[in-house]
């Protein structure tokens, strides 16, 4: 297939390893022609470090013709601002999450996307790893049976005022990894309801929050199941929970902030196994759903974490605080088909079907 032509805006300290992987991994599938910030001297270095043929500013890589889609690495609260401006440069979009700061913002988003003809998408990707995709398959061939219920769970501490700024916390910075891999496992949500709070637990903690330290959600699944989620940043040591529970065996995910680990299954009045992984990608492959939206570009396919993924998830959380603001249910206006499985076995990025 041709590659496609990317440009990457933001090189922090994500960009290294989206890099490492867009420019010496999945260069079958995309071809890295500029990098920028509005850091120059940011912009130059990682241009440097990965071969990359041009550092610029935002606004350079955006009149650049040659550049086909843009990858948004910026700080989560640049996110809206910077996809709608590659929008409107006529780039097809992957941004690092989440989409939008609301679902307000992400409906603009998609509007524009969708005038303009262009495909909008972005991470996470880790569902596409081995260790989500190994459950995907376990689901899929009825080892779970009936599926009943559903619990994320994660806690860890981040007391600075950064981490909790609009289109931050804990909910939109990580719960957004357990949302994407529960809407990927079971499908889309119908409603939520939700309790946030910011507990100040030490001297350090924020005095003013703008996203709550402690967001508490339970979701409505289409397919019937009802499932809770919580997030807290406002704990010590970082403890990832994701677990389905079916009819004939229960299932314990891996972190869904990570690509590969281990998916333990626990089939009725027997003792858990841990499964073999039966897919690729154990290994940290951010980049991934790019080099997937690259082939989706080209074949005339939907891309696995696409807009109405990333979308749907994102309204999802903004319903989750929309109802403890307003003490009632929130309706999830939204839906979205779950993402095509990769091929099992697969160690490499064909991706074309």
């Amino acid at each position: 297939m041709e590659r496609l032509r990317l440009g990457v805006i933001g090189c922090g300290a994500i960009s290294a390893r989206y890099l490492e992987n867009l420019t010496r991994r999945f260069t079958s599938q995309v071809e890295v022609l500029a990098v920028a910030d509005l850091l120059p001297e940011a912009a130059a270095a990682r241009a440097a470090e990965y071969g990359v043929p041009r550092a610029c500013t935002p606004d350079e890589l955006l009149a650049d013709d040659a550049v086909e889609m843009v990858v948004n690495l910026t700080n989560a609260f640049a996110h809206y601002e910077v996809n709608l401006a590659a929008l409107r440069a006529g780039k097809h979009v992957f941004t690092e999450k989440p989409l939008a700061a609301t679902a307000a913002e992400g409906r603009l988003l998609l509007a524009e996307a969708a005038m303009r003809e262009l495909t909008l998408g972005g991470a996470p990707d880790t569902f596409l790893g081995a260790g989500l995709q190994t459950c995907r398959k376990l689901i899929d061939d009825g080892w779970l049976g009936e599926l009943i219920t559903s619990a994320a769970f994660f806690a860890f501490g981040v007391p600075s005022v950064r981490y909790h700024r609009r289109g931050a916390g804990p909910m939109f910075d990580l719960g957004v990894y357990y949302l994407t891999a529960l809407v990927a496992l079971l499908g889309p949500v119908t409603r939520v309801s939700g309790s946030t709070a910011s507990p100040r637990v030490s001297e350090h903690d924020p005095a003013e929050y703008e996203m709550p330290g402690l967001s508490c959600g339970t979701l409505d699944f289409a397919c019937g199941v009802r499932g809770v989620i919580t997030a807290t940043a406002a704990s010590f040591g970082y403890q990832p929970r994701l677990e389905l529970w079916g009819s004939e065996a229960n299932l314990t995910c891996p972190d869904p902030n990570m690509f590969g680990g281990p998916v333990v299954l626990q089939p009725r009045h027997k003792e858990p196994v841990t499964m073999p992984l039966s897919h690729g990608f154990d290994d940290n492959s951010r980049g991934l759903a790019i080099a997937d939206m690259a082939c989706a570009i080209r074949f005339g396919r939907p891309a696995r974490a696409g807009a109405d993924l990333i979308f749907h998830v994102l309204e999802v959380m903004d319903g989750i605080h929309r109802s403890s603001d307003e003490g009632r249910h929130v309706a999830i206006e939204s839906t979205c088909e779950r993402p095509a499985p990769l091929a099992a076995g697969l160690t490499r990025p064909v991706l074309e079907a």
